[in-house]
């Protein structure tokens, strides 16, 4: 039998199977939530009969939705009604698959909750380590998650107050405004504030930079013109209320650079925040999302204070489609699991 699991956040939708075969597709879903059923049928209209799916979701805080409350709700009916014949369920944070009725009954575990079947799937499927961290990077968001014996280690579950325990970052390496990483540059041997309005995203700072690749197709950026070094290039220079032919290359890459080492040291800060927070957790960590990238950077930025000894560094995939899709191959996992135990 073949399962799949979606991850529908707010932004993107991702899908895996078991097989690691794993797509996003993007859908800002503050833009046309009323479509949501008709893309989850249009993505699934070639897959076979009888197969089953897992759901678990990030897009209920789009401010489309009044309430969490009413995201979850409307998720939740959008799967059912698109997805009737999957026979789809819910993940819930406390690491089961529920009915699309409970799932709204019991909204508050089911918000959110792509961080815990993430965590929960990676170290309990891990032969050889069952306690760590997960560590993933994001085109808008991070999770830095401690995980001991195939548990997540949290008392509270909402986004509330894994923002309160550096948990959950709302900074990743695609949507975030620059200016919500950087306040200043040091450019021409001055200081310059920088113009709080979003002219350029972290994405055109990882492309100049050649962390990411290019998307000529898309034009899902700051100023609607298309994914690419040039473009980004100019975005870049407004960020300090020029253009592209007023600031040299090497200025460009004076932001870029700076701009980076602002994001990994708010990651880092973080996740020093969370380790302090939990000294039994053993320095592995499992890394995935769109900034897999640099994740390294960040966990050795993080561990100085702690411990002389290398981390245990391990990418989830190469692929990285996969890499961003772990949530969605989590909740595949787990229905699969859950068929079993059924059965």
């Amino acid at each position: 039998m073949l399962y799949f699991g979606f991850d529908i956040g707010g932004a993107n939708i991702k899908w895996s199977d078991l097989d690691g075969n794993a797509t996003e597709i993007p859908f800002p879903i503050w833009q046309s939530h009323q479509h949501l059923p008709a893309v989850l049928q249009r993505i699934t209209s070639n897959f076979p009969e009888g197969a089953k799916t897992g759901i678990t979701m990030t897009a209920e805080l789009a401010d489309c939705f009044v309430t969490k409350r009413e995201g979850v709700k409307f998720i939740v009916d959008s799967v059912t009604t698109a997805l009737a014949r999957f026979s789809p369920l819910f993940y819930k944070t406390t690491g089961r698959l529920c009915t699309g009725a409970e799932a709204i009954e019991h909204w508050q575990q089911t918000a959110a909750s792509n961080w815990h079947a993430t965590s929960s799937y990676l170290y309990s499927t891990d032969p050889n380590n069952h306690s760590g961290y997960v560590l993933d990077i994001g085109s808008t968001t991070t999770d830095i998650i401690p995980v001991i014996e195939g548990e997540p280690v949290i008392s509270t579950q909402n986004d509330f107050d894994r923002l309160s325990n550096g948990q959950l970052v709302y900074a990743g390496v695609g949507r975030t405004p620059v200016f919500g990483i950087s306040s200043k540059f040091d450019l021409r041997g001055t200081v310059v504030s920088i113009a709080r309005e979003n002219f350029a995203t972290m994405a055109d700072i990882f492309r100049w930079l050649n962390a990411i690749e290019e998307e000529r197709d898309s034009t899902a950026t700051a100023d609607g013109r298309p994914a690419s070094r040039h473009d980004s290039r100019n975005r870049i220079a407004r960020l300090v209320c020029a253009d592209s032919l007023e600031l040299e290359t090497d200025e460009i890459d004076s932001i870029s650079l700076q701009s980076k080492n602002a994001f990994v040291s708010i990651i880092a800060q973080h996740l020093k925040k969370v380790m302090k927070n939990h000294p039994q957790v053993p320095l592995v960590f499992k890394t995935l999302g769109r900034g897999t990238f640099i994740a390294e950077e960040i966990i050795h930025n993080a561990i100085i204070e702690f411990s002389t000894t290398p981390p245990d560094i391990t990418a989830y995939s190469a692929d990285i489609a996969l890499n961003q899709s772990v949530p969605a191959l989590a909740v595949a996992h787990f229905r699969a699991q859950h068929d079993q135990r059924i059965s």
